[in-house]
């Protein structure tokens, strides 16, 4: 249960809202944009004129060849290290998250054994289908054994919806040798009723939910991210939104 002598963030009124969102959602895309265009590498001609994807293209032989199709993208991107200008973005813990349509799932696994050491890595979603948090169980522990055990550490840069959190409970109960942890950057939605249930219903599960704390920020930055050894610099009120967060998840699952 939250510290009720803290004091909470102040709520805004609704026109203070709308302005504070969109600011924000402005301020972070331009900066994001604005480190990208700095580090991005110039485009050549190469792949403009080459044939176009699943043409017949004619080698020095003068025979024939048929190019690979390229595919289109997949709904779950699996990775390593997380692009950093996306992690700045998509992490951060505003309280308002206009523009952050997707899920960043970061991971490290425990399975209990000395030759596999720990798995780590991230999923990314798109939300045009299936979630990362739903995604998690059959993509990157394909091969579960019941007879291991499994200490799961999740960083999310929002909390489970609540389908995800039902299925994800589900896979908990069924599988009692997987203790999973979760530390959101945000929480989302958490005003809805059908949300609150879920993230109570993962807490029942055995689940360990917490926010992000800066510490956390910095720890996932150093593991997760494509950091060129360049530290995190946190903005201005990590600390603010993270206690505020903080207070609403022990409220729920209290």
């Amino acid at each position: 249960m939250a510290d009720k002598s803290r004091t909470p963030m102040r709520r805004k009124e609704k026109k203070e809202k709308k302005e504070k969102e969109t600011t924000e959602k402005s301020k972070d895309v331009k900066d994001v944009k604005k480190e990208a265009e700095q580090g991005a590498p110039a485009v050549g001609k190469g792949a403009e004129e080459g044939a176009p994807n699943g043409a017949a293209a004619t080698d020095q032989n003068g025979e024939f060849q048929v190019e690979a199709m390229e595919l289109p993208p997949f709904e779950i991107i699996q990775g390593d290290r997380i692009d950093p200008f996306a992690f700045k973005f998509q992490f951060k813990n505003v309280e308002y998250s206009s523009g952050r349509n997707k899920t960043y799932l970061c991971y490290l696994v425990d399975c209990g054994t000395s030759d596999d050491g720990l798995l780590r890595g991230y999923l990314e979603d798109e939300h045009s289908g299936s979630h990362a948090e739903e995604a998690f169980f059959p993509q990157c522990l394909p091969h579960y054994d019941p007879a291991l055990k499994y200490t799961i550490t999740w960083y999310v840069s929002s909390s489970p919806c609540s389908a995800c959190a039902a299925k994800i409970a589900e896979v908990l109960k069924a599988r009692t040798n997987v203790k999973l942890s979760i530390f959101s950057a945000r929480l989302f939605e958490w005003e809805e009723p059908e949300i609150q249930d879920g993230l109570k219903a993962l807490h029942a599960a055995g689940c360990k939910l917490r926010v992000m704390k800066p510490l956390d920020f910095s720890y996932a930055w150093e593991t997760f991210v494509e950091n060129e050894d360049q530290p995190l610099n946190l903005w201005e009120d990590c600390k603010e939104n993270y206690e505020y967060y903080h207070e609403k998840l022990a409220d729920i699952i209290q």
